[in-house]
């Protein structure tokens, strides 16, 4: 992989140098020409900002084709990138570089030991042995295979492999019919899910967990995103509801805590404590009471909070608009301006472009929306959202009171002479004034328009997967991938 020279080739095509580069970007130069001279590795909020200015998707940047391309890709044995587990495994994948594939195809070498890790997950497995003898364990069937000998399987049901007589050599194919870069509808999803793929492997709490939250968190382990899930609730009940998704327990750790009547405040404190311990980077809601839950995060003593104030971030791509939009906040504050104070709304803009930015946004714009775009008394918070516009935002343009059609779409500004306003018909980010109006947007754009959505808490020391219990596996997923974004921007800026 070489990302530098992938970027100087997409400069190229673009016609676009470094100096415009970084003032499209807000990357600074000396950054940019290390980057693309290959001297350092950039950071993946950065490659999503170039990719965006660029018109190109992330695989372009990552891979150095497109996501739709489909042609052949070599790899050097020079070039495998080599992934050991423990010291009596050790991979070498064949296809590091071809995007998008639903096969992952390995030269493994395996050393002879008395302990083998049990593995299962969604997919097939297909093992052809070059030298030495290996034994492979499926379900309760046991296969010793030689030079020559060949098997193929379900990796569904529990499995091993182990070399019998030391070393053994191997070509292994792990076939995954669902992998969610296939799945999700959206290239700029896509782009996300790509871009939380590069990162370093981050660990997650999962406070009660439920089979669907579960299953996006096997997910998001086998897309190479997550390392370790840790499990926080009680035993009897994580088998009885996660029965079907329990299938990488060498990739959990349990934390059970004994069902009682504090069940759900004991699970969150658990739960808050790894994140505490720095053994974790993001939390995630399993099935447990929201107010405990939030109880927890918020503790002052025990908990993980800020000075900020906890708001929803949530992410789309809409039908014609060539960009993700953020909408802000959809559930958690009833209202921008408490007691008509800008207080409260500042810090849930200041998240908004935080977030949008980690995503790639370089200069996020930000919409206030309201019913009209002209400020009245009669309409108290179009006020307020005049008096938000005119503060100084340093790194980002904020503009209302805007209507929404003002805010995204560039027609309705032609005709209702908005012209050279900074915002209007290019908002990243929508700012709702109620928490009603925008459930609704939300809400609307999820079961009418079919779009997908990540949503992202933020305000604590980490991001928060506050999802709702009828969110499908894919928003899940999608969700976590943006926390994972996010997680990695919070440390390399050293927000946290």
């Amino acid at each position: 992989m070489n990302i530098g020279k992938n970027i100087r080739t997409a400069m190229e095509q673009k016609n676009i140098d470094v100096h415009l580069l970084s003032r499209l970007t807000g990357i600074d130069v000396e950054t940019l020409e290390s980057v693309v001279e290959s001297k350092i590795e950039p950071m993946v909020s950065d490659v999503l900002k170039i990719a965006n200015v660029l018109g190109v998707d992330t695989s372009t940047l990552f891979y150095g084709r497109a996501f739709t391309d489909k042609r052949a890709a070599m790899t050097s044995h020079k070039n495998r990138v080599v992934v050991e587990r423990k010291k009596d495994l050790k991979y070498g994948n064949l296809a590091p570089n071809y995007s998008g594939k639903h096969m992952e195809p390995f030269a493994i070498e395996v050393h002879e030991s008395d302990d083998s890790d049990l593995s299962r997950h969604v997919g097939e497995e297909f093992h052809y042995v070059l030298e030495g003898k290996l034994k492979i364990v499926v379900g309760k069937d046991e296969f010793v295979l030689e030079s020559g000998d060949s098997i193929y399987f379900d990796s569904s049901i529990s499995h091993s492999i182990s070399s019998i007589e030391g070393l053994s050599k191997a070509i292994s194919v792990i076939y995954n019919p669902g992998s969610m870069v296939h799945v999700t509808r959206s290239g700029k999803m896509r782009d996300l899910i790509q871009a939380a793929k590069m990162l370093k492997k981050r660990n997650i709490v999962l406070v009660c967990p439920d089979d669907i939250s579960l299953s996006s968190v096997n997910k998001a382990i086998e897309e190479g995103i997550i390392e370790k899930a840790y499990l926080v609730g009680d035993k009897n009940k994580i088998d009885n509801m996660c029965k079907d998704s329990l299938l990488l327990k060498d990739r959990y750790e349990f934390v059970f805590v004994e069902d009682g009547g504090s069940y759900n405040k004991e699970c969150a404190k658990n739960g808050v404590k790894i994140i505490r311990e720095g053994k974790a980077q993001m939390l995630m809601k399993g099935k447990i009471n929201s107010v405990f839950f939030m109880k927890a995060v918020l503790d002052k003593k025990e908990g993980i909070g800020t000075n900020r104030r906890l708001s929803l971030v949530s992410i789309f791509e809409l039908p014609n608009l060539n960009r993700l939009i953020f909408l802000t906040d959809p559930a958690i504050n009833p209202e921008l301006f408490k007691d008509n104070s800008l207080e409260t709304s500042i810090d849930v803009i200041r998240n908004a472009i935080e977030v949008a930015k980690s995503l790639g946004v370089a200069r996020p714009k930000v919409a206030l929306l309201d019913a009209n775009e002209m400020p009245s008394n009669n309409i108290p918070t179009t006020i307020l959202e005049k008096k938000l516009s005119e503060l100084d935002w340093e790194d980002a343009d904020v503009y209302g009171p805007l209507s929404y059609d003002l805010a995204l779409y560039e027609d309705a500004v032609d005709i209702k002479g908005l012209k050279g306003n900074p915002v209007a018909g290019k908002a990243d980010i929508l700012v709702v004034p109620h928490i009603d109006s925008g459930n609704f947007l939300y809400k609307a754009w999820v079961y009418t328009m079919g779009a997908e959505v990540a949503n992202i808490v933020l305000g604590a020391r980490v991001p928060l997967i506050f999802t709702s219990r009828s969110d499908s596996e894919i928003i899940k997923f999608l969700t976590i991938c943006a926390s994972a974004i996010y997680s990695d921007y919070l440390v390399r800026t050293k927000k946290t």
